[in-house]
């Protein structure tokens, strides 16, 4: 086992993780994005998917904020709050809304199997575990989806405008902005937490279940 000594502590996740994250890249619903051949019912369902994905993320930031006891770190989750609770981080599903007939004000889909496992994997660790694994388990999804966007922007735009912005979206910093606050929050409490594996895996099998229009098997 190769020991990672001397580096930062979310580069140490990132290494842990990048196995997983380049079977995220290779997955067809990321291949068929880029190529504009992917079923728009498919991309669709996946922001379906993704928006009520979001919309627990925003209890996930409010817990681990009220259960951090450093004061300084809780003042940047508090801030961190506020930016998802005005859902910026989902400025792309809001102004494609329309165009892929999906009503985010009223949904009238539930969770699949894979969502459902994935935020209730982070719910138990914002709710019992420390600070430093509850941003572990939390750090994946703006972590995969960075890595993803630049590396789909670095080659050719699909034809679909609404693809196309997608990769342009992640691959920036309008996907996310402040990415790079998360991850120095996350070196400065953190010890051996690592969650991060975990969530990286459920992030591989969110793409999988949105690319095969999973529901629940039963």
């Amino acid at each position: 086992m190769t020991l990672l000594v001397g580096i930062r502590h979310s580069d140490r996740l990132e290494k842990i993780a990048a196995p997983v994250w380049d079977r995220i890249l290779n997955h067809p619903f990321l291949y068929e994005l880029q190529q504009g051949t992917l079923p728009e019912e498919t991309f669709r369902f996946y922001i379906q998917q993704d928006w009520l994905y979001i919309l627990a993320r925003v209890s996930q930031w409010t817990i681990t904020a009220g259960r951090c006891v450093d004061l300084e770190v809780r003042r940047v989750l508090l801030d961190w709050i506020e930016k998802v609770a005005r859902l910026e981080p989902a400025a792309f599903h809001m102004k494609h809304a329309q165009a892929l007939n999906v009503n985010l004000e009223h949904p009238d889909w539930e969770m699949n199997e894979a969502n459902w496992a994935y935020t209730s994997h982070e719910l138990a660790a914002v709710y019992s575990a420390s600070t430093a694994e509850a941003l572990a388990a939390l750090l994946p999804c703006p972590w995969v989806y960075r890595y993803v966007g630049e590396h789909l922007r670095a080659g050719p735009r699909p034809s679909n405008p609404i693809y196309a912005d997608w990769i342009d979206f992640y691959g920036s910093v309008r996907g996310d902005p402040r990415r790079g606050v998360l991850a120095d929050l996350y070196d400065a409490v953190a010890a051996t937490a690592d969650p991060a594996t975990l969530s990286s895996r459920y992030e591989w099998r969110f793409w999988d279940a949105a690319y095969r229009r999973e529901g629940w098997p039963v």
